[in-house]
């Protein structure tokens, strides 16, 4: 598989509609986890590096958890997890399993990078402000995204611009 297939998320309701078969499931989700095994040898192998990134990462989520309600938080990484054309979107497609550590969705040092930089949160509508890093890209991109609560009372991409 030579691109990126979609998140987790983006592929259970591919599956659901009928819009891929059990095999292209399997095959993405397989890249997937192929991705995590990495990533989890690479911390056996520098369990410094480990500590630190997952220490800047518990600091992140302390950080946003002293303005904002966990489930908020939650609903916007899903909500950011559902967007197509969102890189980040592959690592946070289970956030809204509340046994997964909140600090668990934040990477501070490693490759590619995801933060939130701010989070500014109304009943209807949150403007969140995040900084991410992408395979090819040298330095983080930072964009300020829209949400806007639908009908379902859930989360969806209004707008976005990068900063």
């Amino acid at each position: 598989m030579s691109e990126i297939p979609p998140s987790p998320r983006q592929l259970f309701q591919q599956l659901d509609s009928g819009r891929i078969t059990r095999e292209q499931f399997r095959e993405a989700m397989a890249f997937h986890a192929k991705e995590a095994i990495e990533e989890m040898e690479e911390d056996h192998l520098n369990p410094a590096a480990a500590l630190l990134e997952h220490m800047l990462s518990r600091r992140a989520a302390s950080k946003l958890l002293k303005r904002h309600e966990e489930p908020l938080i939650r609903e916007v990484l899903l909500a950011l997890a559902d967007m197509s054309d969102f890189p980040p979107g592959r690592w946070l497609w289970n956030a809204g399993h509340p046994h997964i550590p909140l600090h668990a969705f934040f990477r501070s040092k490693r490759v590619p990078i995801f933060r939130i930089v701010t989070l500014e949160a109304a009943p209807q509508h949150v403007v969140v402000v995040v900084e991410y890093g992408a395979p090819g890209y040298t330095s983080p991109k930072k964009e300020e995204i829209h949400l806007r609560r639908n009908r379902r009372n859930q989360l969806c991409e209004e707008s976005r611009r990068f900063l």
